[in-house]
């Protein structure tokens, strides 16, 4: 019988609409020259794919090549990939499913699939996790005996369904950091200016606006742009945002714009246009420049976005050397993102199929062994506690992008605090459209729009994109709790 897609699934329609990391794969699943790169390996054990015994299919919808390049290079059972599919030992072979993160692209085209029975794996964010956990297609991860110790508890509570299941995995933690830039560093702070100076400037929120200021003052900027640090504030929710039928925007979110606006208008951000949001080629290009003082980062940043577009003479041969960053802890604890993967009950109910999903999963997101080594190959930081403290003890976890820094130590600390208990079902689209609707509020000039204007067009692009608010009947309602916006002046409660 074919199923039909839950109202939640369909309801969700509006994703990051994000561009490029200069002109490569970001995590958060844009298409990029990297996203759209393939590459054909041949093994030992096959000349040619004609050789290859088809025999049982298992589709994978993904928004970029990250994950399916990770099994191409590691997964044991891997014979021989092409483009789009991935042949196996046996004869199983996974053909990927590449639709690009923009707007609602890649849900609006998973969730028709699976309403067509047409999906075996994919993977998805934290941002929209919750849709597809409280859903009625995912396996569970304990019966399909997947152990998952070694996770860290964030990365299983934000995948646990409301009966207690475990219905997701992921092969990576993603703690954020500061990286600041060393050459920068001593314009503003002198030559002599230590690495322990600098997690003393920046340790602090009063800190960290003192460092801006003296950024200034040497005529460097601390931000890029103005969504830099947006996560920081997203990461640090008092509350759901999304009950089933309301909306109340929090106010972690206002703050962002209220420092983000001060710091716009102290002149410590390089610009506020739309160029310089975040994966725009302006904003990528400009970490290889040495005018901002800070760059927000995370693991998978760090792979994806400061290797090309600091280095991006080496972007194509990844032989990286020394980015010229350093990180810090920070003034606050936070993280960005994060890909975990699952398997539809369809598909582990065919018997020809179940064991290579489940080792698929086994491998790629619990064996220490093989995440230790995406660690060390990558600079991520893998989603294996023992195994991630181990690398932050020892030289193994000392990274040539930061100079020999073992920033893994950074992470390992970092992540303990991390906390998802806050997700819900549209966090996306309330953070993609507070970002986009409150631009102008930073802006000068004929391009500056009041506070209040800015909420007006934020609830607006909302009532278009959540369907609860929409609705003829009994709509949602859209409420900034502990938030007052008159004119120009928002107040904080």
């Amino acid at each position: 019988m074919k199923k039909t897609i839950s109202g939640v699934l369909l309801a969700l329609t509006a994703v990051f609409a994000l561009v490029a990391c200069g002109k490569k794969t970001t995590k958060e699943g844009e298409t990029t020259k990297k996203g759209e790169a393939t590459t054909t390996k041949k093994t030992t054990k096959l000349t040619s794919k004609e050789k290859i015994e088809k025999k049982n299919k298992i589709v994978f919808h993904c928004w970029n090549n990250e994950f399916q390049s990770r099994v191409n290079d590691y997964y044991k059972n891997v014979n021989y990939y092409d483009a789009n599919t991935t042949y196996l030992l046996g004869g199983n072979y996974i053909e990927w499913v590449t639709n690009p993160n923009e707007g609602s692209n890649y849900q609006d085209k998973l969730d028709t699939a699976l309403g067509k029975d047409e999906v075996d794996m994919f993977v998805f964010e934290a941002d929209y996790a919750t849709k597809y956990v409280k859903s009625n297609f995912v396996a569970d991860m304990g019966e399909l005996g997947i152990k998952q110790d070694n996770q860290y508890k964030y990365t299983k509570d934000i995948v646990t369904n409301a009966a207690g299941k475990i219905v997701g995995s992921s092969w990576q933690a993603t703690p954020g950091i500061i990286c600041y830039n060393t050459t920068v560093a001593k314009a503003v702070f002198g030559d002599s200016v230590s690495h322990s100076d600098m997690e003393t400037n920046l340790n602090t929120w009063d800190k960290f606006v003192e460092s801006a200021g003296k950024a200034k003052t040497a005529g460097k900027k601390m931000l890029i742009g103005t969504d830099d640090w947006f996560r920081v504030y997203q990461n640090n929710l008092t509350a759901k945002m999304f009950d089933g039928n309301n909306i109340a925007i929090d106010k972690q979110l206002f703050q962002w714009v209220v420092d983000t606006k001060d710091f716009a208008d102290e002149g410590y951000i390089f610009s506020t246009s739309a160029d310089y949001g975040l994966w725009k080629d302006a904003w990528g290009a400009k970490q290889g420049d040495d005018d901002c003082l800070c760059v927000f980062s995370c693991p998978w940043f760090t792979d994806f976005c400061l290797t090309g577009n600091v280095q991006p003479e080496n972007k194509e041969s990844g032989n990286y050397t020394d980015l010229g960053y350093k990180a810090v802890a920070g003034y606050k604890s936070w993280f960005w993102g994060g890909t975990w993967l699952t398997a539809t009950k369809k598909a582990v109910e065919d018997s020809k199929k179940k064991d290579t999903i489940k080792d698929i999963i086994a491998k790629m997101t619990t064996d220490t062994d093989l995440l230790k080594k995406l660690a060390i190959k990558y600079g991520d930081f893998t989603n294996d506690k023992p195994a991630m403290e181990a690398l932050g003890a020892s030289e193994e976890g000392n990274s040539k992008l930061f100079g020999g820094q073992n920033v893994v130590a950074i992470y390992a600390k970092s992540v303990l605090s991390a906390d998802l208990s806050k997700a819900s079902d549209y966090d996306q689209q309330i953070c993609e459209n507070i970002q986009s609707s409150f631009r102008a509020y930073f802006q000068d000039g004929e391009d500056h729009k009041d506070a209040a204007t800015c909420l007006a067009a934020f609830k607006k692009a909302l009532t278009e994109v959540i369907p609860e608010l929409s609705k003829e009947e009994n709509p949602g309602t859209f409420t900034t709790p502990g938030v007052t916006i008159s004119g120009e002046t928002i107040t904080i409660a």
